[in-house]
C-alpha cells in the first residue's frame, strides 16, 4: 500500500469538528434562556421604598386627590395636571401600598429636562439570599406624548430595534383582542401634551366620564374572581326577591330590610362551608351597585349581566335619608374591597371636595361613612369575627345598634366656613370632632367586645 493510501484512509477531521460545533450550538441555545434569567435577577433591589406613612405624606395625598380631581367630574372638560417627582413618587407608593403590594415592590421616578426615568424593583423570593427584578424605564417628550426610549431588565439593556418591534407587535395583539385596551388606547389619545422639566410633569387631557367610568369598571372586575361573580349573582337574586317583596304604595325602606336578609344569607352560606370573608366583601359590593341605581355588570361584566333581569329598585334610607344609606354602603364596599385606609381616605377626599366644590362639607355624611368603615373593616378582617357580624347583621333590630344620630351636626359648610371653624384638616380641632364621631360609632350595640 503506498504512502498516499495510507494518507487517503485517516478518519477526516471534519465530522467531529461539525458534532463538536453543533453541540456547542445547542448548549448555548438551551442555556441562553439561562444566563438571561441569571443575568435579569439580581440579589439587591435597585430602591427600597417606605412602609409606612406619616401623617404629613397621608394628608399630603389627599391634597393630591382633591386638587387632581375635575371641579365637574360628571361633563366633559380640559384637565391638567401637574404632579413633581416627590408627589408621583408618593403616589406611587400609596397605589401599591393599597394593593398590598409593597413589602415586595417598589417603584420610583426620577425627572428631567423631557425625559422620566422609572424604575421597579420586585421582590421575587426571601430568606438567605433574596432575588429581585429590577426594571429601568426611560421615556422621553415625543409629539406631546411619552415614548419609552430605552428598557434595561437587571443586567441586560434590551435592544432599541427589539424593544420596538415588541412594543408594536403587543399593540396589534391587543387592539384586535382586548377591549379594555381599546378603552386604555382612547385615553392615551384624549392626552393633549405631556411635558416633563426637572421640576414637574403636566399633564393636559379632555376628561371624559364615560370613558373614566369604563375604565374603573374593568379595573375592578381584575379583582374579582369567577367564585365571587357567582356570589354577586346570588346575592343580586336575593336583593331583587326583597325589592319585588315591597308592597307598590311603599317609596321606601330602611336600609335594614336589606341589610338583615343578606346577611342571614351570608350566614347560611358560611354554615354550608363557603369563606365567611368573601361572603360579607360581596355582599356589600352588590348592595353598594343596587343602593346607587348602577348596572351590576360594573362588577360581573357585560355579558353575565345580559343574562340577570335588573332589580326593580327601592330606595332604602338610613335616618330617613337616602344619601345616607348610600354613604354608608358605598364606602363599605370600597372597605371590604380595598381595605379601611383607602376607604378613609376616599370618604375625607370627597367631603373636602364638596366643601370646595358641591354641596358642602358634611360631619353625616362622614358619620355615615365611618360606621360604613367599621362594619366592613369588622365583618373582613378575620373569619371568627366575620362569622360574629353575620349574626350580627343578620339580627338587626334598629339602625340606632350601628349609627348614632346625625341630626345635630353642621352640614354644607363651604370650604371658607371650616376653615374658619377647623383651620384645615391636620388641625387638632378637627382630629378632635373625628374623635369624636368614631367614639359615638363604638358605643354602639352593633359592635360591642369586638373593638380592640
Amino acid at each position: 500500500m503506498s504512502r498516499q493510501d495510507t494518507l487517503d484512509s485517516r478518519p477526516s477531521p471534519r465530522p467531529k469538528l461539525t458534532l463538536l460545533l453543533l453541540r456547542t450550538l445547542v448548549v448555548l441555545l438551551l442555556s441562553a434562556p439561562v444566563i438571561v434569567l441569571l443575568l435579569s435577577i439580581e440579589t439587591s433591589p435597585s430602591h427600597v421604598a417606605e412602609q409606612q406613612f406619616s401623617d404629613e405624606e397621608l394628608s399630603r395625598i389627599e391634597t393630591l386627590l382633591l386638587e387632581s380631581a375635575p371641579q365637574s367630574p360628571s361633563n366633559v372638560s380640559r384637565h391638567e395636571l401637574q404632579l413633581n417627582a416627590e408627589e408621583l413618587n408618593l403616589l406611587l407608593r400609596y397605589a401599591a401600598n393599597i394593593m398590598n403590594l409593597s413589602s415586595d415592590w417598589a417603584a420610583r421616578t426620577q425627572l428631567s429636562q423631557g425625559k422620566l426615568n422609572a424604575q421597579l424593583s420586585v421582590r421575587l423570593s426571601a430568606g438567605p439570599l433574596p432575588l429581585y427584578l429590577n426594571v429601568a424605564a426611560d421615556f422621553i417628550e415625543d409629539d406631546n406624548l411619552l415614548t419609552l426610549d430605552a428598557l434595561r431588565i437587571g443586567r441586560i439593556g434590551v435592544p432599541n430595534g427589539f424593544l420596538q418591534f415588541t412594543l408594536q407587535r403587543l399593540r396589534g395583539n391587543l387592539a384586535t383582542e382586548n377591549i379594555a385596551y381599546l378603552d386604555f388606547s382612547e385615553l392615551i389619545n384624549n392626552i393633549e401634551s405631556i411635558e416633563l422639566d426637572q421640576n414637574q410633569m403636566t399633564v393636559s387631557l379632555q376628561w371624559d366620564p364615560n370613558l373614566i367610568s369604563r375604565l374603573g369598571n374593568q379595573a375592578q372586575q381584575l379583582f374579582i374572581s369567577e367564585l365571587d361573580q357567582q356570589r354577586i349573582i346570588d346575592y343580586y337574586a336575593i336583593i331583587t326577591n326583597i325589592a319585588a317583596a315591597v308592597p307598590t304604595n311603599i317609596r321606601a325602606v330602611s336600609i335594614n330590610a336589606f341589610l338583615s336578609p343578606l346577611f342571614a344569607a351570608a350566614q347560611e352560606k358560611t354554615l354550608a362551608g363557603s369563606d365567611p370573608i368573601a361572603e360579607n366583601r360581596t355582599a356589600f359590593q352588590t348592595l353598594a351597585i343596587y343602593l346607587n341605581e348602577e348596572s351590576i355588570a360594573q362588577l360581573i361584566g357585560e355579558e353575565a349581566a345580559a343574562e340577570i333581569e335588573p332589580a326593580p329598585f327601592i330606595e332604602a334610607r338610613l335616618q330617613r335619608r337616602q344619601d345616607l344609606a348610600q354613604h354608608l354602603v358605598s364606602i363599605a364596599a370600597i372597605t371590604a374591597s380595598a381595605g379601611a385606609d383607602l376607604a378613609q381616605m376616599l370618604s375625607t377626599t370627597k367631603e373636602a371636595y364638596d366643601a370646595r366644590y358641591r354641596s358642602g362639607f358634611s360631619f353625616s355624611d362622614l358619620t355615615a361613612n365611618s360606621v360604613g368603615v367599621s362594619i366592613a373593616r369588622l365583618a373582613t378582617n378575620d373569619s371568627e369575627t366575620a362569622k360574629i357580624m353575620q349574626g350580627r347583621l343578620a339580627n338587626l333590630q334598629n339602625e340606632s345598634d350601628y349609627m348614632p344620630e346625625v341630626g345635630n351636626n353642621l352640614d354644607g359648610l363651604s370650604e371658607t366656613d371650616f376653615n374658619a371653624m377647623y383651620t384645615d384638616r391636620n388641625s387638632p380641632q378637627y382630629a378632635e370632632r373625628l374623635a369624636e364621631i368614631q367614639a359615638l360609632i363604638d358605643s354602639r350595640p352593633l359592635f360591642s367586645g369586638l373593638l380592640q
